[in-house]
């Protein structure tokens, strides 16, 4: 398989917000997309990014690499990073990386986007509020 049918990266942008969801298997042949897709969405100059990665069902140690660098990126240009649907497991094992990622500067959900509760309702079962997009998307 292809890198791009392994994993598949969808932006948004909305105002000063980029969504970048991510779908399918973060590791060693798919890492170099989540850099592609980190410069576009960094192109515009956003205030914040928010990182969905619900839909990733897999991640190596590359990967780990690879959204380590992405939160330090973020850090570096004064991007505010949003993770929403961050696995439990995956989580832990950020907190685990030295320097310790999850350290700087960013908001935490376990499934729901900001201000949307965390994996309770109004979008349990959804990583989206009814009626779709982000707060900022809409």
């Amino acid at each position: 398989m292809r890198a791009d049918e392994l994993l598949q990266t969808h932006t948004q942008r909305c105002g000063n917000t980029v969504l970048l969801r991510l779908t399918g298997e973060l590791d060693i042949a798919t890492a170099p997309l989540i850099h592609q897709a980190l410069t576009t969405a960094l192109a515009p100059h956003p205030q914040r990014l928010h990182l969905d990665l619900t839909a990733l069902t897999f991640c190596d140690g590359t990967g780990l690499r690879a959204l380590q660098h992405l939160i330090h990126t973020l850090h570096a240009t004064d991007t505010t990073l949003h993770l929403t649907g961050l696995h439990p497991n995956l989580r832990r094992t950020l907190h685990l990386l030295k320097p310790h990622p999850l350290d700087l500067p960013l908001f935490c959900t376990d499934t729901c986007p900001p201000g949307k509760g965390h994996g309770h309702s109004p979008c349990s079962g959804t990583n989206e509020p009814p009626g779709g997009g982000y707060p900022a998307c809409r």
